[in-house]
């Protein structure tokens, strides 16, 4: 085996084992909230020592840098273009809410995000990147969709508030409310707002 064939393997292995811990970060925070999650209690679930996770990300802050920013890629990961293939504008609008925002790995994500109001070290560190997001879903949205009647930031304002929507849900959804009632919000809500959008030409499903 050359040198070159050895660092790969460990570059590989090093790989692995962050997406191992990352995964059991985001299980972790679904399970018991930012508070609860702990470098000990993720090392355990990931199968590692805390030793070994610190090896890793030596700090609760990189562990939750790391993992928020796996979470922010896995949207574009698994398909750039969902919504343009739905069957309608109103089930494309739907689409983000079945499988991405109503999600384990979501719920997870906005644990990191409200820790962030209040821990500026973790905000720092995540801002760039939400920020990096936010844009690329702004970008998707007009690539997706045009306005019956208005602009390019009619569209991003509709899909912003429509992720609004969503967000609000989510955090709603832990006081207790039954979830087939937020089912029914944002299909309301997607039907309210279908009529004010159009898939783009070159989009345009079939």
């Amino acid at each position: 085996m050359t040198a070159a064939e050895d660092i790969g393997k460990q570059q590989a292995k090093s790989l692995r084992a962050r997406g191992a811990i990352c995964d059991a970060t985001i299980d972790c925070l679904f399970e018991r909230g930012y508070g609860e999650t702990t470098l000990a209690r993720v090392a355990s679930l990931a199968g590692f020592s805390k030793g070994a996770l610190q090896h890793h990300f030596p700090s609760k802050e990189d562990l939750m840098a790391a993992t928020a920013d796996t979470l922010l890629a896995r949207p574009f990961e698994r398909s750039q273009n969902s919504m343009s293939r739905a069957t309608s504008v109103e089930a494309a609008l739907i689409s983000p809410w079945k499988r991405m925002t109503n999600t384990p790995a979501y719920r997870a994500l906005l644990e990191i995000l409200i820790a962030a109001r209040t821990d500026k070290k973790l905000q720092d560190r995540i801002s760039e990147n939400l920020h990096t997001w936010n844009k690329a879903l702004d970008e998707q949205a007009i690539v997706t969709f045009r306005a019956v009647e208005g602009t390019d930031e009619d569209v991003k304002a509709l899909l912003t508030m429509t992720r609004s929507l969503m967000r609000g849900l989510i955090i709603q959804d832990r006081y207790g409310d039954d979830p087939s009632e937020s089912d029914a919000h944002v299909e309301r809500w997607a039907k309210l707002i279908a009529p004010q959008l159009a898939f783009r030409e070159s989009e345009s499903p079939g």
